[in-house]
């Protein structure tokens, strides 16, 4: 973090070169986390601005009337002008709810990096599976999740597993196809559609957030697994 915030102080102060800057400003637009860091450092420079300002109020007073007018006051106008615009954009960057693939993001990230284990007839093969994917091998989790859709004592971990591990790996289409195969399934509390949702909100196509809140009200009215996430996340969405 502390080397992100020297990067960014970088840039206002003017030490990056013409090909930094570009691309500092080019990730700007691009990722929304960094875009928040800017955000955030323009509000705390500002915030130590004001107070340093108060402090030296007096002393600046004081020897003002000393310092000539090298340049006109427009010129000084102008600068305050590109101050102001830029803590009003690092503000509304700072403020604005997060976006549908980034609360997505976050969820796979801090929930999803391990799965739980699961006793079956299957076990130790399942057990197997989950093992790879807890490690990060997601290539050897994903033959095992593959190959066990196809035993009916584990065929619904096994599509469950299958999809998550695509997502995780960003492959979106088809870990939908896997979810897709979940909720057909006669389960008595279903999480297809939550993980659907999920994908939905992470491969970010202009007809995905739509059905993405379909999918996500169904888990609220129904209370699916998800029912907490769904009714948090649309209120933001």
């Amino acid at each position: 973090m502390n080397e992100q915030l020297h990067y960014i102080d970088d840039y206002f102060t003017g030490a990056l070169g013409p090909e930094e800057k570009a691309a500092f400003e080019q990730r700007c637009a691009t990722d929304e986390d960094f875009a928040r860091s800017v955000a955030f450092y323009l509000t705390a420079r500002t915030a130590i601005k004001d107070q340093l300002r108060e402090n030296k109020t007096a002393a600046f007073n004081a020897i003002a009337p000393r310092i000539p007018a090298t340049r006109p006051i427009w010129h000084y106008l102008a600068v305050a002008a590109a101050v102001l615009v830029l803590v009003v954009a690092g503000w509304w960057l700072y403020q604005r709810p997060p976006a549908p693939s980034t609360l997505a993001a976050d969820y796979i990230q801090t929930e999803l990096h391990r799965l739980s284990t699961t006793m079956s007839s299957e076990g130790d093969s399942l057990q197997t599976g989950i093992a790879a994917y807890n490690k990060g091998d997601y290539q050897t989790a994903e033959k095992i999740f593959s190959t066990l859709t196809n035993r009916a004592s584990v065929k619904t971990d096994a599509i469950k597993y299958l999809g998550i591990v695509y997502l995780v790996t960003n492959r979106y289409d088809k870990a939908i196809t896997q979810f897709d195969l979940l909720i057909q399934e006669p389960l008595y509390a279903n999480p297809g559609p939550f993980y659907k949702a999920l994908a939905l909100l992470r491969r970010a196509t202009p007809e995905d957030l739509p059905l993405a809140k379909e999918l996500l009200l169904e888990v609220k009215n129904k209370q699916l697994p998800g029912s907490k996430y769904a009714a948090e996340w649309l209120n933001k969405l």
